[in-house]
């Protein structure tokens, strides 16, 4: 996996249910090419990742991952 779209992956992690901005996904990650980190975490790693249209015109893109549940037993 490429640096910046390892670091997109740890943002997405990171920000849970908020997700990712274009906008933060810049300033952080230093990329101006966050929907194609999330396609390359989608169709390379096979990643779930939703995406939501935002007024504006730009996407916010959320990880869904699944639950870990701590069963004992």
């Amino acid at each position: 996996m490429k640096p910046q779209t390892q670091a997109v992956l740890n943002l997405l992690r990171s920000r849970g249910t908020e997700g990712v901005t274009p906008d933060l996904a810049r300033s952080i990650v230093g990329t101006d090419r966050l929907a194609a980190r999330v396609w390359e975490l989608v169709h390379e790693e096979g990643y779930d990742i939703l995406e939501k249209r935002q007024k504006g015109g730009y996407s916010k893109y959320v990880l869904r991952e699944p639950l870990t549940l701590g069963l004992a037993g």
